[in-house]
């Protein structure tokens, strides 16, 4: 996509984040303010020149690897390589070495079919995690 850019997050990104799509969430905002608060959370937004945010990655950092919190690319937005291109820039901050894992809702067909595709491993299950629904876990490992 033309004009996109991967960058770190900045506080001035906030409203724009949470209303990107048109359906701000308590809890895509409570992820935020892990974000500016903890040090261990960091999040990269992807945006186009004019600074309209089509997506963002929140990550936490365990030192020994890093956990996934939250990947959302715009509605309007998804297959263009968004996703793709923040996945990677975590994997390019985590390094060779480094360990990444995340959960997925079992119904959620289409963030299975995108960890999976870029060679994330089903590494669990846990049954009702949160309200009531089912997760995968996924793992990778960066050589």
């Amino acid at each position: 996509m033309e004009g996109l850019r991967i960058r770190e997050y900045q506080h001035e990104d906030l409203e724009k984040a949470l209303n990107m799509d048109g359906r701000p969430s308590e809890r895509r905002k409570h992820k935020f303010a892990l974000v500016e608060s903890i040090e261990s959370f960091y999040c990269y937004v992807a945006v186009l020149t004019d600074e309209e945010i089509l997506g963002f990655v929140i990550m936490e950092d365990f030192r020994d690897g890093a956990s996934h919190y939250m990947v959302q690319i715009n509605s309007a937005q998804k297959r263009k390589g968004i996703g793709r291109q923040l996945t990677q820039k975590v994997f390019d901050r985590v390094g060779v070495g480094g360990h990444i894992s995340l959960c997925v809702n079992t119904d959620n067909q289409e963030a299975i079919d995108f960890y999976e595709a870029m060679k994330f491993t089903r590494s669990g299950f846990t049954d009702g995690y949160r309200k009531n629904q089912h997760k995968y876990w996924y793992q990778k490992d960066l050589k």
